[in-house]
């Protein structure tokens, strides 16, 4: 796959959707450069420093970026360009705070046992891919489904009240969840899955937290919402995950099909958008500023789910930021039909589908990837993160942010 940097940021220039008569704030080099190769060294060194070494690049960090969210607040035109750059830093300290934690782990070595030759051909897949894929026996993909159809009337009958919302057609908690993660953990682990992502993260991992979801073609969250295009990019829904310490499974419990919203996934994407690190940082993030029930943007923007970019004013504060900081990762919706970018991205996408009991273990964060696209039929599927058993108690309320 060819560099996707420069492609986005051309897609972009040339969107029309995306197109205002206001400059791109400007960012001093050396501040970006800095701020990133500070970044690069904690992200390199955070789990051998001392405590008070971290702490001090901690420290260095957040001042750096400070700095640089200074320079956009100096450059605003308004009071809602100064809230954007205001929720927007508050968003990308708190996830910097995050990251800086999950560097700072203590990587364990020799504790996970790939003597099993598919664990060990899953694990080289897991670090060359970020994803491999997987089935179930089909005793335990009965097992699941039983478990699921304790839920599934109430989710059919909201389907047909018209309750649409991801929310409202799926189930993070409660005793069938803990249930139906207790036997994805037994048979995760006897098919290697736990040890292969264990060898990925370089920690104990197990699955902590899911989601029984069910997906339908009336719910029509994932179409384009930017009007004025001929047509919808190829890309709908393609993105990245904000957190990069929860990598994630999706295990179908029905039979899936290119029609009934199959996971699709883009290998290498990742790598060929060459993102540096306040690019992504910002990327990850940039979509949530405007979500908060008090902000003064919430209204302004009026948002549409994850589809930040279906408001032009929202639109409008994105393409203020500097081009070489660009960036969102929810970007599916963002592509310009018919440019280079989308027939690449198109041109990578593997589907998977298959029968009941089909996974896919990933690092949402660092995989493209997008699914429940629903043009007939239904698909029952489950939501699954792994973690650390450090990061255990901070799944279930990762979890229920993704599908918020």
């Amino acid at each position: 796959m060819q560099v996707l940097n420069t492609l986005m940021e051309t897609s972009y220039r040339e969107h029309p959707a995306f197109s205002f008569d206001v400059p791109s704030w400007d960012i001093p080099t050396e501040k970006l450069a800095v701020f990133n190769e500070t970044y690069v060294a904690a992200r390199q060194f955070g789990s051998v420093l001392s405590t008070v070494s971290r702490a001090a690049l901690q420290q260095d960090l957040l001042q750096l970026l400070d700095g640089v969210f200074a320079t956009f607040q100096a450059q605003s035109a308004d009071e809602y360009e100064a809230r954007f750059v205001l929720e927007l830093r508050r968003e990308c300290i708190r996830l910097l705070e995050q990251e800086l934690v999950w560097y700072a782990r203590q990587l364990r070595t020799g504790f996970v046992d790939l003597t099993d030759e598919r664990a060990q051909q899953d694990a080289v897949r897991m670090q060359r891919d970020r994803c491999y894929f997987g089935r179930l026996p089909q005793v335990a993909v009965a097992e699941l489904r039983n478990l699921a159809e304790r839920k599934l009337g109430q989710l059919r009958a909201n389907a047909a009240a018209g309750r649409l919302k991801r929310e409202d057609l799926s189930v993070n908690s409660g005793s069938t969840v803990r249930a139906i993660m207790t036997v994805l953990n037994r048979e995760f682990k006897a098919l290697g899955v736990l040890d292969a992502v264990s060898a990925y993260t370089g920690c104990k991992t197990r699955v902590s937290g899911l989601a029984v979801e069910l997906s339908v073609p009336q719910a029509v969250w994932w179409k384009n919402a930017i009007g004025g295009l001929e047509r919808s990019p190829r890309t709908l829904y393609a993105h990245l995950d904000e957190a990069i310490s929860y990598p994630k499974s999706i295990v179908y419990l029905s039979d899936v099909t290119d029609q009934n919203g199959p996971t699709g996934c883009y290998p290498g994407a990742y790598e060929a958008m060459q993102l540096n690190p306040l690019k992504e940082m910002l990327g990850r993030v940039v979509g949530t500023v405007g979500y908060c029930a008090d902000s003064p943007l919430k209204d302004y923007y009026a948002k549409q789910y994850h589809q930040s970019v279906n408001s032009e004013n929202f639109r409008r504060h994105f393409m203020r930021l500097p081009e070489c900081l660009r960036f969102n990762s929810h970007m599916g919706w963002d592509v310009l039909p018919g440019s280079k970018l989308e027939s690449q991205l198109v041109a990578s996408e593997r589907k998977m589908t298959g029968p009941a009991g089909t996974f896919i273990a990933f690092d949402g964060a660092c995989l493209l990837h997008r699914g429940g696209l629903m043009q007939e039929g239904e698909r029952l599927a489950l939501q699954v993160i792994f973690s650390d058993l450090t990061f255990a108690g901070r799944a279930v309320g990762k979890l229920k942010r993704i599908l918020s």
